[in-house]
Order: structure tokens, then sequence, then C-alpha cells
């Protein structure tokens, strides 16, 4: 299905752009068409989605698979199955390549030995916003790798990678831009999902631990998002977000007290 758009785009290259997807018919269309520039195929793995997210990336010649929701890294690692080519580039259906980006990755892959691992920063645009704030914080993470040398683990909390290689890491310097979040109640949405997704599958921790946390964890995490990270620069929806990210973090350590306290009586009960 779709018929061409992604792999007319400019010269084909052999990397495959890997994008996750549930429900993000209205960002998977702007997603996959600041993408298209860089060549190559472009791989969806959708979860299921009741919108068009699927029939919107085909229609711009994406190839959808589908593959019920199993957690962050699995779903990564079963699309890395499904890419015709070693070369990755993971991509989120609520981030947009920059042309810069675009500019310089081409330069990359022109080389005669590109290298097998690269670092992407992602710029992230606060909810009501169009760009990052001049100077904004990016987080840098390596999301273009040969999955010979680095796959995706089992961890269903977040995207790792394993990676069976010393060899040294390019930084893509151009930033991409992450819409992360469409509004507020997008943000609260999200933080008490990966909250409670951390509870119901990290190991039991110390209940003295996370009492200890639970007092630290709201004001460190804040003081990191809005000083460290530059959320300041944002104005008024930078003090919002850092507040609502501590919030996401202190509910993540209260829900996994919740869980040793459950687990703590019931060892208790079953001792009598």
């Amino acid at each position: 299905p779709g018929g061409g758009a992604a792999s007319s785009a400019g010269a084909s290259r052999p990397i495959s752009i890997l994008i996750r997807t549930l429900n993000e018919a209205d960002r998977i269309e702007a997603a996959i068409r600041s993408a298209l520039p860089i060549g190559g195929e472009i791989i969806v793995i959708d979860a299921g989605s009741s919108d068009d997210t699927a029939a919107i990336a085909e229609r711009l010649g994406a190839k959808v698979i589908v593959n019920p929701w199993p957690g962050f890294g699995p779903q990564r690692y079963f699309g890395e199955e499904k890419c015709a080519h070693d070369l990755i580039f993971a991509l989120d259906a609520d981030e947009i390549v920059t042309p810069e980006f675009v500019r310089e990755l081409h330069q990359v892959l022109d080389q005669a030995d590109p290298p097998r691992l690269m670092q992407v920063r992602k710029a992230m645009i606060f909810p009501h916003h169009k760009k990052p704030p001049p100077l904004g914080f990016c987080t840098t993470q390596i999301y273009i790798y040969d999955r010979r040398i680095a796959r995706t683990n089992s961890n269903p909390n977040w995207d790792k990678l394993d990676i069976a290689s010393k060899e040294p890491v390019h930084l893509i310097k151009a930033p991409i831009w992450h819409f992360s979040y469409r509004d507020w109640n997008h943000v609260v949405q999200k933080a008490n999902y990966v909250a409670q997704l951390a509870a119901d599958t990290s190991p039991v921790r110390s209940r003295l631990g996370l009492l200890f946390r639970l007092v630290f964890e709201f004001p460190a995490t804040f003081f990191k998002f809005y000083f460290l990270r530059r959320y300041f620069l944002a104005g008024a929806d930078g003090f919002t977000m850092a507040m609502l990210s501590a919030f996401g973090r202190y509910l993540r350590i209260a829900k996994m007290l919740e869980r040793a306290d459950f687990n703590y009586t019931r060892n208790k009960t079953n001792s009598r």
C-alpha cells in the first residue's frame, strides 16, 4: 500500500526509519513528511490504532505492520526485526526531523565508511509552543545504530540499547524537534501511565529507600528540569512543565511504594 512517497523523496539510502505508533493520526503525517528527505524506507509499527494513523502512514509510502503493544523496548525490538536495512533510525511519531538534521546526516552517510552508532539530539517543544526556546536543553542518545552491533533490550519501561561494540559514537549536532505532549492533560495522562508501568514491572524496591525518595524526589526533579535543563527559558510553560515532570517522578515513587506495601502486607499475612 502507499505508492512510493517514501522511496521517491531524494536518493535512496540504506537506512530504515523506524516509527512506533498508537493513535497518532494528528501527528504522524508531519513526522513522516519531515523524514522523507532522508531517503531509505520508513517502517511504522502500529500497536492497533483506532484512528487513521495506519492509513495516513501508508498513504505517505510507509510500510505499516500491526503488533499489539508489548512495552517500549519489546516493540522497538520487534520493529528492528522487520527493517530491510541494518542501519536504523529510531524516530518517534511526535518528532520532526529538521532540514539541518537531514543535511548533516546525509554528509555522514555519504562518507566512505560511515559510523555505525550515532547520537541524536532531541530538543523538547513545550505544549502550546511551535519551536524550542533559544538555548533550550536537548537530550542526547544513540538513535541511529547498526542492528548488527546494537539492539533494543526487552525492558518494557523505556528504550535501552544493548551495544556489542566499542567503536566510536558520532554526534549529529543539528537537533530534531520533539513534540512530546499535546497539552497539559496529555502530560498528566502520560505521567500516570509511565508511573503505573514502572510500578507494575520494576523489581520491588526497599520500602525505606522509597520512603526517602518520596520526600526528595519532587524537589530534586523540579530543580533538575527547571534549572539544569533550562526549562525556565520557556517562561510560565517551562515552570508548569517542570512541576508536572516532578509530579510524574513523585507519582512513580508513590506507586512503587504502594506496591511494596501491598507485597509486605501479603507476605506478612501468608507467614501467619
